[in-house]
């Protein structure tokens, strides 16, 4: 094995501690799939190239992050959405937004998913939930299709919201103990559009940029003010008076 490949146990060792979930596996199983596809040599055995690792490093991360399934990935792949020469994942828009997002830090207005649009039963794939779970989320209005077709699908925020979700209910909570955080974001927008709405009316690329300016920051404070709150009135509790 050359300098310039890697067995499939060394690329295992190389990506475990990024990825807690990956195996040996799941490599195989990602080749069966057809989403990479490392030479042989002549006893059979897989030859990774750093292009093979950077390409299968983006596939983790998609799932890992963006929580696509496998054949939306393959999909984007195949739509040349990665590039092998740098490995850098996502191209054109969506590159350009992360590049944004490290620079000036998160902002709170981008979900940092890629545009996808799953069926319930991807959707229930993506999160962990069952079909049922998510047609509860979406009774209480937690999520919402991207349309009111026979066939509803569903995009980035859903998936994001269905995960969490997924979360709460590890822990004994059901989808309508969650509609008071739809109630309380609710209330939060409707606030914060108050303040923004003189900008919004002078319908300038200024002003437009001004109003995202002025969100990003109230929705950052109103962050830090919702997590201060919740730590006073759990304080009993956490032993965190001060």
């Amino acid at each position: 094995m050359t300098a310039q490949h890697r067995s499939i146990g060394q690329v295992l060792d190389l990506l475990k501690d990024e990825f807690s979930d990956i195996s040996i596996s799941k490599i195989r199983f990602l080749e069966s799939q057809g989403l990479i596809d490392p030479e042989r040599n002549q006893s059979g055995y897989r030859k990774f190239t750093e292009s093979d690792i950077n390409r299968l490093r983006w596939i983790l991360e998609q799932q890992r992050d963006h929580f696509l399934p496998l054949k939306v990935i393959k999909e984007r792949i195949d739509g040349e959405a990665f590039d092998d020469g740098d490995g850098h994942g996502e191209a054109g828009d969506g590159e350009a937004v992360h590049r944004t997002r490290k620079a000036g830090g998160p902002n709170p207005l981008d979900a940092g998913a890629v545009s996808v649009s799953l069926t319930l039963d991807e959707l229930a794939s993506a999160s962990g939930l069952s079909p049922s779970k998510i047609v509860e989320l979406e009774k209480f209005g937690l999520i919402e299709p991207l349309d009111d077709g026979a066939l509803s699908q569903y995009g980035a925020e859903a998936v994001i919201v269905a995960k969490v979700a997924a979360g709460f209910l590890a822990h004994g909570l059901e989808p309508r103990h969650l509609r008071a955080y739809k109630s309380a974001a609710e209330r939060e927008a409707g606030l914060l559009e108050q303040r923004i709405m003189p900008l919004v009316m002078q319908r300038t690329p200024k002003s437009r940029k001004q109003s995202q300016d002025v969100l990003v920051e109230l929705i950052n404070l109103g962050s830090e003010l919702r997590l201060s709150l919740l730590r006073g009135a759990l304080a009993n509790h956490t032993g965190n008076r001060k």
